[in-house]
């Protein structure tokens, strides 16, 4: 009988919205039972227990947003994957910071002024994470979703300081011909190179997520 291998997946939030979520009707995510479909259809060994979800993501600044209620909408989500019926979520903020920095415009390639809104620590945040439960033993099993090369440097570590500890990749793109990461992909023993829309629409939370209150959280209508 295979030994169950304790699992903690790492979710790159912001990786995983652009590459799969933008602009479909499955944000409304159950990211537990989506990793656990992952490793029983792609993992070598389907024997695991999935000790905890990490979703790695940063708020929503609401002056930056086209649409106002987006802000609710991320805190309503979020708030539900603490309290899923598959089992807690946990959710890590980093922050978005505003810069201004100088561009090249592609039409006339004169030097402009232009506010760069960027995602800061998700990628240190992941990387910290993946090597401090690797460190203290919390895991057999890393499950890194992200297509973002660069988390190669922290899995390549990991690889080095840890070799018995399984590393799965998936890269969360629902498009076949989306580029991927090589080095990634080099650094796993397994690789999920593509979601489908079936895996998305089979792993949605509930419409009413019920918190420790007993008061439901609901998926926005606009999703």
């Amino acid at each position: 009988m295979l030994r169950p291998l304790r699992t903690i997946a790492y979710i790159d939030g912001y990786n995983l919205y652009y590459s799969a979520l933008t602009g479909s009707r499955f944000k409304w995510l159950d990211l537990r039972r989506l990793i656990e479909r992952i490793i029983m259809e792609s993992a070598p060994n389907p024997a695991f227990e999935l000790v905890t979800v990490k979703f790695f993501t940063a708020p929503i600044l609401g002056r930056y947003v086209s649409d106002p209620a987006s802000p609710d909408r991320q805190r309503r989500y979020h708030n539900a994957l603490k309290f899923a019926p598959s089992g807690p979520t946990e959710v890590i903020n980093g922050y978005h910071a505003s810069t201004i920095k100088k561009a090249r415009l592609l039409e006339t390639g004169e030097l402009e002024r232009v506010d760069v809104l960027e995602e800061k620590q998700t990628d240190v945040n992941i990387s910290l994470h993946m090597y401090r439960d690797a460190a203290h033993n919390r895991v057999n099993q890393i499950v890194l979703v992200s297509n973002d090369s660069d988390l190669a440097p922290a899995l390549g570590i990991i690889k080095h300081d840890f070799p018995d500890i399984v590393r799965g990749v998936v890269l969360p793109s629902l498009n076949r011909s989306s580029r991927r990461s090589g080095q990634l992909d080099a650094l796993a023993h397994w690789t999920r190179r593509q979601l489908k829309a079936e895996d998305l629409s089979r792993s949605q939370l509930p419409r009413a997520v019920i918190n420790r209150k007993g008061k439901p959280i609901l998926k926005p209508d606009a999703w």
